[in-house]
């Protein structure tokens, strides 16, 4: 019996020693997050360093990606402009467009007609009749 009390007695004081080691583990770990100092765990640590690692490179692919719409951006703009430029100076007819009109005027000027009047008559009504029409299409 004696032998059994010694043993029971060993395990109390057992107990007694991993009791009083938690709450020193516990009291030390509250008074390092109380004051800042806690070691983080190894496994948050590494928990923040692959979110870390993906934030950059969703960092990096959204930079890239702000680049190319930035570039896009400037280049519709110098389209916008050289449109704007060529919608401001309606004057300036393309060059097939001038060449036909100056074919025309070679076939149907009255000056240049060489022809019997009933025929210059007709010309010269579908020349006047024409050049307003392109007059129109020239000035838009």
């Amino acid at each position: 019996m004696v032998e059994l009390l010694g043993v029971l007695l060993a395990l109390v004081l057992f107990g007694l020693g991993v009791l009083i080691w938690r709450l020193l583990r516990w009291a030390r770990r509250g008074l390092g997050l109380l004051f800042g100092a806690a070691r983080p765990d190894h496994r948050l640590a590494s928990l923040r360093g692959v979110r870390l690692r993906a934030a950059r490179a969703l960092s990096r692919q959204q930079a890239a990606r702000i680049a190319a719409l930035m570039e896009e951006l400037a280049r519709t703009r110098r389209a916008l402009h050289l449109a704007e430029a060529a919608r401001a100076c309606p004057g300036l007819p393309d060059d097939r467009f001038r060449r036909a009109k100056q074919a025309f005027a070679v076939h149907f000027h009255p000056d240049r007609l060489r022809c019997a009047e009933p025929e210059r008559g007709i010309r010269v009504r579908i020349f006047q009749q024409f050049w307003q029409v392109l007059r129109r299409i020239e000035r838009g």
